[in-house]
């Protein structure tokens, strides 16, 4: 297993008069989706589709319902859910209101065991299959 990348030339967002580097930039493969998850949870685990389906299906419900009771959701050594809100500043603590909130997004902090492992695989350039 290795991280696959591919070499692009791009103009610094920063300093668009300078000239463009070249970057290494990720490159998958695909998506992997629901049901590809779920049919490889059942071939490597004792679960049927169905409890498989239940769980994955139970998580993406319950993610939302917790966060928005106010708490972090943390699953095992994966990581943790957190939300993290843009808002505009003001100058005095009463003009902090909600209605200055740009941006509500939900982040995913990955744990530090995955974090290793995807740090320890090697990289590969890209190659186009034809």
């Amino acid at each position: 297993m290795a991280i696959r990348y591919v070499v692009q030339q791009r103009k610094s967002p920063k300093d668009p008069t300078a000239n463009p580097k070249y970057y290494l930039i990720n490159k998958s493969f695909d998506a992997i989706d629901r049901d590809f998850l779920i049919n490889d949870m059942v071939t490597n685990t004792s679960l049927t589709f169905n409890e498989a389906a239940t769980g994955i299906d139970y998580l993406f419900k319950s993610i939302p319902k917790y966060i928005s009771l106010g708490f972090t959701v943390k699953i095992g050594r994966m990581g943790y859910f957190t939300v993290a809100i843009k808002s505009e500043g003001s100058d005095v603590e009463e003009e902090a209101t909600v209605d200055k909130i740009r941006r509500k997004r939900l982040v995913f902090i990955v744990g530090r065991d995955i974090r290793k492992q995807i740090n320890d695989l090697p990289a590969e350039k890209h190659t186009k299959i034809i």
